[in-house]
């Protein structure tokens, strides 16, 4: 296998390169054996967290990081879930078919390239995102309890393929529950229709912007899971308002974030060029009050992992 080499493609760069250089080293020689081994994943994270540092204390640019991560991807893991983020095929990182890969843990079936996907869907935000689908049954259930032939309407934000609003109604065929889910990417959409076919009377789509269209019913419940960590204060604070209006008196409206704690941040930013905007507890409390929200109304809870945030407000 032909090494990558840093020290003539950054000849003459006053950075200082060797934390890069250190990690290119250890991911040939794994690439070399095949791919990691759960003994290995501690080391590669040791390895991507010396290389953040450096990039956060301007030691080494996030371009070079970047430049270095599409070249060794495009070489030797094109068919990973690594590369599949990076490439961005509906124009970021965490799009529908991402998230669907990672509920369904799927697992390139090449033997050089299986590896790498096991390492990716171990760490702790593959897991979060898993958690999450569970996070929101369980909200759903909490929601639905003890209703005796009133419906509960709920609207899901950035609903991406709805595979958890399918588990959940096969699993649960009784419940009156009604769905809306908005998406803004069609091909999102189209998946989705296709993943909730069976009953489709219980869940209507809507292809829009959220930022510019939710629809004008009043909801017991509003849920978003994979929007608001894309998005800046103003505009999460702007659409927090809007989620709140469509409330009910007595309702909640439930919104993810990832938190500043997140042991895959550094994997995530430097090798798939997967950026979110992380925020603390406080800082969700500070932009729920920033909405509108009243101090008693808000609650901040997490999933099992820690990664992800969930903002609770009550109407």
């Amino acid at each position: 296998m032909p090494p990558f080499v840093i020290q003539e493609r950054y000849s003459g760069r006053r950075n200082d390169l060797s934390p890069l250089m250190e990690c290119d080293e250890l991911l040939r020689g794994m690439i070399a054996s095949g791919g990691p081994v759960p003994n290995d994943y501690a080391h590669v994270n040791r390895a991507l967290r010396h290389l953040g540092d450096a990039v956060r204390a301007g030691l080494v640019s996030r371009e070079d990081v970047l430049s270095y991560a599409h070249d060794i991807t495009s070489r030797h893991l094109e068919g990973t879930m690594q590369a599949r983020a990076l490439g961005k095929k509906y124009g970021y990182s965490g799009d529908f078919e991402i998230i669907e890969a990672i509920y369904t843990l799927q697992i390139a079936q090449e033997p050089h390239l299986r590896r790498w996907d096991l390492y990716f869907h171990s760490q702790a935000a593959p897991n979060a995102v898993r958690n999450r689908k569970a996070y929101f049954h369980q909200l759903l259930h909490s929601h639905s309890a003890g209703r005796t032939k009133v419906p509960l309407n709920v609207l899901n934000v950035a609903s991406g393929p709805a595979r958890d609003v399918r588990e959940w109604v096969l699993d649960n065929p009784e419940c009156e529950v009604f769905f809306d889910c908005v998406d803004a990417e069609i091909h999102a959409i189209e998946r989705a229709k296709k993943l909730c076919a069976p009953f489709g009377k219980r869940v209507e789509f809507y292809h829009r912007n959220v930022l510019r269209f939710l629809p004008a019913r009043g909801y017991e419940l509003v849920w978003s899971a994979g929007l608001f960590d894309y998005l800046t204060d103003r505009t999460f604070v702007f659409l927090l308002k809007a989620l709140m209006a469509v409330t009910k008196r007595g309702g909640e409206v439930v919104v993810g974030n990832f938190s500043d704690y997140n042991p895959s941040r550094d994997y995530m930013e430097l090798l798939g060029d997967w950026v979110l905007h992380h925020r603390t507890r406080d800082h969700l409390r500070a932009l729920a009050l920033e909405a509108g929200a009243a101090a008693d109304s808000i609650e901040v809870m997490w999933e099992p992992e820690g990664v992800n945030l969930f903002l609770h407000i009550r109407r």
